[in-house]
């Protein structure tokens, strides 16, 4: 019973140091809500740009040519084979003849100039989708080399100049994001951790004067950490209510090819659950490094 009465006195407190200071703590309130949305915002985009990337890196497709000699149980076997392969999503077999209708449909209103043609020139090939976990430089060419070794293939082609500047510039986008996203946290927690700090300065007398009175620590820090959490726990409701509001009007803007960047990428539920957290995190670290400046310990 004791603890319950403790934990109430507490949390009265914390009430009564907000009703006193009320600017404050609508400032702080809104400081880390404004925070929390910027970050909820990177994360959001940066998810959607590494999805979007993905799907991009889903249409690395290998092909691999086979000797115009081969029986179609030889075939079969290749196939089987690189069907095994752990890096490989699925394997189709294009025919000669597929290759050509294929070819032909790409000539469009020029097919005129295949007329001359006595026999079928292209070969035969294999059409190889890379699963997600190899679709890197290093897997994809640990794919390529294995293909190599097989026998019957004659030729593995990827478009390796593409390829090469593809991952080029994903590492540069990730290392770029991985700055953005540092400096943005960085900042948030500096600038919510510096306007709890300038909340308390208003209450530096009334904290030194319990010190001088012999209140521990604890019985100090307790009703604003509690405090911290209140006004993190709110802070993170107004980020969650800007951020939908906010992802609402971006889509009445914006052309409907760049919806998918502002897209939740995963339940909104655990979304706003993340958020909140954040919120109370943020305002008891806060409040924490704030009270440093008053407390020794």
């Amino acid at each position: 019973m004791n603890y319950l009465k403790w934990f109430a006195y507490f949390v009265s407190e914390a009430f009564q140091n907000i009703r006193g200071n009320l600017a404050t703590a609508i400032v702080t309130t809104f400081t880390i809500a404004i925070s929390l949305s910027v970050c909820g915002l990177f994360l959001v985009f940066f998810i959607n740009v590494n999805n979007m990337l993905s799907g991009v890196g889903g249409q690395i497709q290998i092909t691999a040519y086979i000797r115009g000699n081969l029986q179609d149980d030889a075939v079969l076997h290749i196939k089987d084979e690189i069907s095994a392969m752990h890096e490989v999503e699925s394997v189709e077999y294009i025919s000669k003849e597929m290759a050509l209708n294929i070819f032909k449909t790409e000539l469009k209103g020029q097919k005129g100039i295949l007329d001359g043609l006595a026999a079928n020139p292209l070969p035969a090939s294999f059409e190889i989708k890379v699963k997600e976990l190899f679709r890197s430089q290093d897997g994809i060419k640990g794919l390529i080399s294995k293909l190599r070794l097989i026998g019957g293939i004659e030729d593995v082609q990827y478009g390796k100049e593409w390829v090469d500047r593809f991952f080029a510039f994903i590492r540069l986008v990730e290392v770029f994001i991985f700055i953005l996203g540092g400096f943005i946290l960085s900042a948030a927690a500096f600038i919510a951790s510096n306007t709890i700090r300038l909340a308390l300065y208003t209450r530096k007398d009334e904290i030194e004067i319990m010190g001088l009175l012999g209140a521990t620590n604890i019985f100090i820090k307790t009703p604003y950490f509690i405090e911290g959490i209140l006004e993190g726990f709110s802070g993170a409701v107004l980020a969650v209510s800007m951020l939908y509001l906010g992802r609402y009007m971006i889509l009445m803007e914006i052309p409907p090819i760049f919806s998918p960047l502002v897209a939740v990428p995963f339940s909104p539920f655990y979304f706003s659950l993340g958020v909140v957290a954040g919120g109370i995190i943020l305002g008891i670290a806060g409040s924490g490094i704030a009270l440093r400046r008053f407390l020794k310990s």
